[in-house]
């Protein structure tokens, strides 16, 4: 085998991309230099607005603007720690069909992991395909929280999401809101499928 040159790979970068580039940077620093590390989210009513808008996935858009809060990545400790309680919750909201609920948090030394189940209130023989939860966990108190999805398990019905929050959650959660937002990282290119829908004879 023999070896090949590489090829110029065709761009056509025009000088009014580059201004374009150049106002989205200028803009995203200014962002992040505002929000310096605090949540910084508007409020559901206008990311539905700019998710139409923009022809975006509410959940993408999530995802963007919560990338825009902090300009380093927080840090989770390496361990959890050991186990000292467990904190419970039980915070419950039925929305389209769904019922969301905030069991119980298992305080660790270093973090907390809060769990949600969510379950389908259908309790006929419809099938409702597979959940998707493209959503993350907020939380607001005196207290700046970071909070990254650990874990998920589930069936067609319900499903399980587990999060890390640190530092821990504090022992009483009076003044502690939580809420569930619309996040999901984009896909460049949707999962490929090969469908199987031909007869099949055997002899």
């Amino acid at each position: 085998m023999g070896w090949a040159e590489f090829q110029f790979v065709p761009n056509q970068y025009s000088d009014e991309c580059k201004k374009i580039d150049e106002r989205i940077l200028q803009l995203l620093h200014e962002r992040k230099v505002l929000a310096n590390g605090k949540r910084l989210t508007p409020p559901q009513e206008i990311r539905q607005e700019w998710a139409e808008k923009y022809g975006m996935e509410e959940a993408e858009l999530g995802w963007f603007l919560h990338t825009l809060n902090s300009e380093t990545r927080p840090v989770f400790p390496d361990e959890y720690g050991e186990l000292i309680d467990v904190l419970p919750i039980m915070k419950t909201t039925v929305l389209n069909g769904f019922t969301y609920t905030l069991t119980h948090a298992m305080q660790h030394k270093h973090l907390s992991t809060v769990h949600l189940e969510i379950k389908s209130v259908n309790t006929d023989d419809e099938n409702i395909g597979r959940i998707r939860p493209h959503l993350m966990l907020e939380i607001a108190s005196s207290q700046e929280h970071h909070v990254r999805k650990s874990g998920a398990r589930g069936s067609d019905r319900e499903i399980s999401l587990q999060f890390m929050v640190s530092p821990a959650l504090p022992d009483q959660l009076d003044g502690v809101c939580f809420s569930l937002t619309p996040y999901a990282a984009p896909r460049e290119m949707p999962p490929r499928e090969h469908v199987l829908d031909k007869e099949v004879r055997f002899t």
